[in-house]
């Protein structure tokens, strides 16, 4: 939603209320996770986005999502000049922001801002003015979402504070709401989907454990003889429980061969493993597409260059998400910056995390090459037809600099 300049007031206000302690909950059963997705589809995250933390414990869960949110802010980044009024003037203000953007809204920063709409569908938090050198500045400041509630009746966020509810108001130069995905975000978020693969991860490692805990420690049989004596019977016993690793212990036999015996006791179903990896697998795949849309290689977070690299985060959700963050930002803090510094919004700069695919020089240099070539063999067949090549349209068609030869 765009903030009409009206709606912007000459100076900021300044916001007290400061976010209630964060809690944590690291261990949920399969009744408190539907009570909380309950919850987070009425719009009241208090629950979900603890669960939402819960799941960044599984590495594979962390690693795909850091893949997902450094893939965008490992993009080449710059501020542009606002397209609107005077280029020199809006040049000279997209300079000066470029110079305090670290301050405002650093990598890290909006690397929370990323993680939070991921899982959660939306993230928030108040901006935070100070006066310096005769400017207003910003400084971006998320806030966890489980203090944001949605207000059905009046259509409005709110927010948990220290001194109670206060209404949420993104684009007046006081709050900032992202909602990556539109309207009503939070239905497609990362935390309802990952739901059923965090828990199926959780219990396929633990049976996994319990399954190799049995095959590699199978039970030991002791078969004595009915007629042995007690006594006999107990040092048997005792020497087994005293076995541990030495692996020897004393087995006395009769003449006609009786005596004592032990047996190790197997479960037969030793091919049952695979059922725990195939579970493992699926969950694997199922984050993936939930966090990267599609099942990528990447096993590990890393750099957007690695990203590209693996093909892990999709190119076109890639691209929406670095659009949607930079729309953000401008509409509901730079906006209100140019406002309250410069008297209209308009003259606020444009922020681009460069998307674009990198260009692949082998694949160029192949694709001039094999050019190169057709167009003698289109040459020599023109001229043998009485035709001509424009050699110029061909080389511009391609990219190929050409000019003149100086006479």
């Amino acid at each position: 939603m765009t903030t009409e300049t009206r709606d912007i007031p000459r100076r900021p206000r300044v916001i007290a209320s400061r976010a209630p302690t964060d809690l944590t909950v690291d261990s949920w059963t399969i009744a408190q996770t539907r009570s909380a997705l309950r919850q987070h589809l009425d719009g009241d995250f208090s629950r979900s986005a603890l669960l939402a933390d819960a799941m960044r414990a599984d590495e594979r869960i962390s690693a795909d999502l850091r893949t997902r949110v450094m893939a965008v802010t490992g993009l080449p980044f710059r501020i542009d000049p606002s397209p609107a009024g005077d280029q020199r003037r809006a040049k000279a203000i997209a300079a000066e922001l470029s110079a305090a953007w670290s301050t405002i809204c650093p990598s890290a920063t909006a690397r929370t801002l990323l993680r939070g709409a991921a899982f959660m569908g939306v993230t928030f938090g108040p901006v935070r003015w100070e006066a310096s050198g005769g400017r207003w500045w910003p400084r971006v400041e998320p806030w966890h979402a489980q203090h944001l509630r949605l207000d059905a009746t009046r259509d409005t966020w709110q927010a948990q504070t220290t001194t109670g509810l206060e209404d949420v108001v993104p684009g007046d130069g006081s709050w900032i709401v992202y909602q990556p995905e539109g309207q009503r975000a939070w239905i497609d978020c990362a935390v309802r989907g990952l739901a059923i693969p965090y828990h199926l991860r959780t219990f396929a490692r633990r049976d996994w454990g319990r399954f190799s805990e049995k095959h590699g420690l199978p039970i030991t049989g002791a078969v004595v003889p009915e007629e042995a004596d007690v006594e006999d019977k107990d040092d048997f016993f005792r020497d087994l429980r005293t076995l541990g690793s030495e692996g020897i212990v004393l087995l006395p036999r009769d003449r006609e061969d009786r005596g004592f015996k032990l047996e190790m006791i197997e479960p037969k179903n030793v091919g049952s493993w695979k059922a725990f990896e195939a579970a493992l697998y699926h969950c694997d795949v199922s984050i993936a597409v939930a966090l990267l849309g599609q099942a990528a290689t990447a096993q590990e977070g890393g750099s957007y260059a690695k990203a590209q690299a693996l093909a892990a985060y999709r190119q076109d959700l890639l691209e929406a998400e670095a659009v949607a963050l930079a729309e953000m930002l401008r509409e509901q803090v730079l906006r209100p910056w140019a406002r309250f510094n410069f008297g209209d919004a308009e003259l606020a700069p444009v922020l681009v995390w460069d998307a674009t695919p990198p260009e692949d020089a082998g694949q160029l240099a192949t694709t001039l090459s094999t050019a190169g070539t057709a167009l003698a063999t289109w040459q020599s067949a023109a001229a043998a037809q009485g035709y001509d090549l424009d050699f110029e349209a061909i080389a511009q068609r391609f990219g190929v600099p050409i000019r003149r030869r100086q006479t």
